[in-house]
């Protein structure tokens, strides 16, 4: 792991993201990118300079932007780690996805205020987006991570088809932590499965990651979400590992998405890893 975006507005949310990811960086002598987006409007060409009010505004945040980033890059937390600042004037999501292609990063760390009920359904979060498509495993936090590295992790899965790439995709942020990985599977009374294939497609993940200190977690829950937040709860877990699909439109709003179901519930660190069709 080299490089580490963090996209910012300068709250106490992403100042928590900050700290986490000043954490890995440290740990793995990556460089940090920080990246604030301002969304402005757009003018048709009969729009004379005078009739755009917005423009000495703009100057205004420009100034103010550059203020915060002062403040942010003078944080304790960030000496000794080499960072970057970028300032973008574009739609907040598609330039995270795009500065993380264009930067060739290898990990996004957002915070997230967490979201529910009609917020989620009609206006959503940007965290959320780019959990649902980044490309690029996605941390998320909600609170400030203190020792963020100093305990085991829950990782999450169906461990059917989603056995190789992605675990590896998420093997760097993992092997940060303290071990043994806990490999946990919840039984739901929509998605029932006999204790022994379950076990059996387990050991498959096992083998095929080479995985050597680890816990096997077969559970049933009435709900996916509960069961994992309960069980990373009671292992005091500093991290959840999870997979996510790209669902969009009316997949997403009857059946949503588990993963941004818990990074919306989670107290604790959530990585997201995108299944590739």
């Amino acid at each position: 792991m080299k490089k580490i975006l963090v996209p910012t507005d300068f709250s106490e949310c992403a100042g928590f993201a900050a700290q986490a990811a000043a954490q890995i960086a440290k740990k793995t002598n990556a460089e940090i990118y920080f990246l604030h987006a301002i969304e402005i409007p757009h003018y048709e060409s009969s729009t004379s300079i005078s009739e755009s009010t917005d423009i000495p505004e703009a100057l205004f945040i420009m100034k103010l932007v550059k203020k915060k980033f002062e403040q942010l890059l003078s944080s304790d937390y960030l000496q000794g780690i080499k960072c970057y600042e970028a300032v973008i004037f574009e739609n907040t999501y598609e330039t995270i996805a795009k500065q993380a292609e264009k930067n060739n990063i290898d990990l996004i760390v957002m915070g997230t205020r967490g979201a529910s009920g009609l917020q989620e359904i009609f206006v959503g979060s940007v965290t959320q987006k780019v959990v649902r498509h980044s490309k690029v495993p996605v941390l998320t936090i909600s609170k400030a991570p203190g020792n963020l590295l100093g305990s085991n992790v829950v990782y999450t899965s169906t461990f059917l088809r989603e056995s190789g790439a992605e675990y590896l995709r998420s093997k760097p942020v993992i092997d940060l932590f303290k071990k043994p990985l806990h490999l946990l599977k919840i039984i739901t009374p929509a998605s029932f499965e006999t204790t022994s294939f379950t076990k059996e497609n387990i050991m498959k993940f096992v083998d095929k990651n080479n995985i050597t200190d680890y816990t096997i977690n077969i559970i049933n829950e009435e709900s996916s979400e509960e069961g994992i937040l309960n069980f990373a709860n009671e292992v005091n877990a500093s991290l959840i590992v999870m997979n996510t699909h790209a669902r969009k439109g009316l997949s997403l709003l009857f059946s949503g998405s588990v993963t941004e179901q818990v990074v919306n519930s989670s107290g604790i660190p959530v990585l997201s890893v995108h299944l590739e069709n």
